[in-house]
C-alpha cells in the first residue's frame, strides 16, 4: 500500500524511520489493524541492513571460510584459495539489496503505508515528508543514529566505516579510527582478505567492556593477519594525495599512507534534522528524553532505538525489544514500564568471536569477594579440537553465595552460539541439574552444557 498521494492523511500511527525498530513496531502495529505510516528518509532496513550487521557478515562468512580452510591446510586441504575481493564484495551487495527489499516489502504486506523521504515536525501532531502533510494521534520516532563527526584538520576525507564495505577495489592498506565493536569486526574481515589494516585508538583500550586476556588473545592473532594497532594516538590531519592515496598524521607523529580512511569511533543520534523543537520535544546529546514507557516529553510521541536516550546500550537487539514492546503497551495488550533482561548476550564478529552475557568479568573483579571467575580451556574439546578452533576460551562468572553463573565471556569460532546458550540458561535461572535433566543432540556444542554447568 505504498501512498504517494499529495494530501494531508491522518493515521493511528506515525513512524520515522525504516530501520529494523521502526519497521518492526509498524508491521505490529498494522498487522492487528491499526492505520499506520512508516517513513524512511535514506534505505530501507535501517544502518543494520545496509551499512551495519547485514553487509559486515555478508563479507565474515567468507571471511571465516577462508580462516578454516587455512587452519586445515595439510589437514585435508593442500591449498589456502585467495579471497576474490570483487566477487566477495557483489556478494556483499546482493544480500543488502535482497534484505532492503524484504524489510520495505515486510511493512507494506504487513498493511504498513510507506513513505520515502525527510519528516519534519510542524507540530506536535503533524510531520511532513516530501512536501506531503501527515498526522497522527501517536508518533513514533525510529531514526536510529549517525557517525559522530570527527573535527581534526582534513575530516572531510574520512568515510563511515559502513563504506569499507561497498569498496568494489581491492585496497591495499587502510586506517579505522576506534578500536570497539565495530572496528573488531571490519579488522578481522578484511585482513582475512589480504588487507593490511592500520587500527587507531585514542588511548590503550580496545574493546575495553570485554576481558583483557580475551581481547590481548583477539589481537595477537589479528596482528598475526595484519593489523597493525596505534595505541594512544590520534589523528592530527588526514590529506588526500595527487595519487589517490591519503596520508594520516597521528599525534605520535607516526605518518600513514593509506588507499582509505574510516570512521568506527562510534555514533550519535540521528535527530537533528527532525525539527523537534516544533514539536516541543526535549532532547539531548544522548538523543530524544524518554521515560520508562519511552514516551517523550509529549505524551502521545515515543522514541526507541539508537535516537533515544534510555539506560541501555546502541544495538539492534535492544532497538527490536524496545519496539516489540511498544507495540504491546500501544495496543494494551500491557500497561507495565518496560523492563530489560538481566542477562543481555552481545557478540563481537571478529574472528575468533568474543561472546559476552550477564556481568563481565571485570565487573566481577570489582566485587571479587561476591564473585568468582572460573577460567575453561576449552580447545582441547572435541567440538573445538575437530575444527582447530585453537584459541577456544571461557570465563565464568560465579556467584559466591548461590553458585550459581551469573555472566560469561566467550572467545572461539562460535562464540555468538554459545553466548546465547547461556544467555538463556542465565535468564531462567537454570540449576545444574536443570540442565543435566536436558537431553541435547549428540555430540553438538549444546552438549558441553554438561561440562561448563557444573
Amino acid at each position: 500500500m505504498t501512498n504517494s498521494e499529495k494530501k494531508t492523511k491522518n493515521f493511528d500511527f506515525l513512524v520515522i524511520g525504516g530501520g529494523i525498530t521502526g519497521l518492526t513496531v509498524s508491521s505490529n502495529l498494522a498487522t492487528e489493524g491499526k492505520s499506520v505510516a512508516l517513513i524512511e528518509s535514506r534505505d530501507w532496513g535501517g544502518t543494520s541492513i545496509n551499512r551495519g550487521a547485514t553487509a559486515k557478515r555478508a563479507i565474515l562468512a567468507l571471511s571465516e571460510l577462508h580462516h578454516k580452510i587455512e587452519a586445515f591446510q595439510g589437514k585435508g586441504f593442500d591449498d589456502v584459495p585467495t579471497i576474490n575481493w570483487e566477487d566477495m564484495i557483489s556478494h556483499r551487495d546482493w544480500l543488502v539489496e535482497d534484505q532492503r527489499a524484504r524489510a520495505k516489502e515486510r511493512a507494506i504486506s504487513s498493511g504498513v503505508y510507506t513513505f520515502e523521504g525527510q519528516a519534519r515536525f510542524l507540530d506536535d501532531h503533524h510531520v511532513i515528508v516530501d512536501g506531503r502533510v501527515l498526522s497522527a494521534d501517536t508518533i513514533i520516532i525510529a531514526t536510529g543514529s549517525r557517525p559522530r563527526e570527527l573535527t581534526f584538520e582534513g575530516a572531510q576525507f574520512v568515510d563511515d566505516s559502513g563504506n569499507l564495505l561497498r569498496q568494489h577495489r581491492k585496497p591495499k592498506e587502510v586506517a579505522i579510527i576506534g578500536a570497539g565493536v565495530i572496528a573488531l569486526s571490519l579488522i578481522s574481515s578484511f585482513t582475512e582478505a589480504g588487507v593490511k589494516v592500520h587500527v587507531i585508538q585514542h588511548n590503550d583500550g580496545i574493546l575495553r567492556g570485554f576481558d583483557k586476556e580475551l581481547v590481548d588473545t583477539l589481537v595477537s592473532r589479528l596482528q598475526a593477519k595484519g593489523a597493525e594497532f596505534h595505541l594512544n594516538a590520534e589523528p592530527t590531519r588526514v590529506s588526500k594525495e595527487d595519487n589517490g592515496l591519503y596520508t594520516v598524521l597521528l599525534s605520535t607523529g607516526v605518518s600513514l599512507s593509506v588507499n582509505g580512511v574510516y570512521d568506527a569511533t562510534g555514533r550519535t543520534p540521528y535527530i537533528q534534522q527532525l525539527d523537534l523543537e516544533k514539536a516541543g520535544i526535549s532532547y539531548n546529546a544522548k538523543g530524544v528524553a524518554v521515560n520508562d514507557y519511552l514516551q517523550t516529553s509529549k505524551e502521545w510521541i515515543y522514541a526507541l532505538g539508537d535516537c533515544c536516550d534510555a539506560p541501555v546500550p546502541k544495538l539492534t537487539s535492544y532497538g527490536d525489544y524496545q519496539a516489540k514492546y511498544l507495540a504491546n503497551l500501544l495496543l494494551g495488550h500491557r500497561n507495565d514500564c518496560i523492563s530489560y533482561p538481566k542477562a543481555p548476550a552481545v557478540t563481537v564478529f571478529s574472528i575468533p568471536k568474543l561472546g559476552q552475557v550477564g556481568m563481565s568479568v571485570n565487573q566481577a573483579k570489582v566485587d571479587s569477594h561476591n564473585y568468582t571467575i572460573k577460567t575453561v580451556d576449552m580447545s582441547h574439546w572435541q567440538n573445538y579440537r575437530r575444527v582447530r578452533d585453537d584459541l577456544a576460551r571461557l570465563k565464568l562468572v560465579v556467584e559466591h553465595q548461590s553458585q550459581r553463573v551469573v555472566g560469561a565471556e566467550i572467545l572461539s569460532d562460535t562464540a555468538d552460539i554459545l553466548v546465547n546458550y547461556l544467555a538463556l540458561l542465565i535468564n531462567l535461572g537454570a540449576s545444574m541439574q536443570d540442565v543435566q535433566d536436558i537431553i541435547f543432540a549428540y555430540p553438538s556444542l549444546a552438549t558441553d552444557l554438561y561440562g561448563i554447568w557444573t
